[in-house]
């Protein structure tokens, strides 16, 4: 049953159905059914999330359109010689696509963390890296993405 907070939703009978649907049979163990009905009911939290937060996705496509250039591109990463350069270049692709996410242009958030962060000393503290998030109200407006 939904939280009594939710709203109550056709998706959230459909849901109740089917979970009462696989509480009410028990599949012979090893079978592909019994290992399908496990994996469901271990999944039932996430799947029940969905209902509650509408920016959660059934399926992995955006993950797996985020990674796509980079899995295009990996005869490139053959030249990060070094675990040390490999750290770096995955971090960069992250603060890369995490603009993107929050609709920053992608070179004008790195050129402005590569200005401010310098100005933060080798130990920056919380407080001092708030104002440069992207999802920062602070941000200068070479940051966005022109409209």
């Amino acid at each position: 049953m939904p939280p009594t907070s939710a709203p109550l939703r056709p998706g959230w009978l459909l849901l109740d159905r089917y979970w009462e649907y696989l509480a009410s049979f028990e599949a012979a163990e090893g079978t592909a059914l019994y290992k399908a009905q496990n994996y469901s009911l271990n999944q039932k939290q996430a799947l029940d999330a969905v209902l509650l937060d509408g920016r959660l996705e059934l399926t992995n496509n955006l993950a797996e359109r985020t990674v796509k250039p980079f899995v295009m591109a990996r005869r490139n990463f053959l030249f990060c010689d070094t675990a040390k350069g490999a750290d770096i270049s995955a971090l960069c692709f992250s603060v890369i696509e995490t603009a993107k996410r929050n609709g920053l242009d992608p070179f004008g958030y790195l050129m402005f963390l590569l200005q401010e962060l310098p100005k933060l000393g080798p130990d920056p503290v919380e407080e001092q890296l708030l104002p440069l998030l992207p999802w920062s109200s602070d941000l200068p407006g070479y940051c966005k993405i022109k409209q």
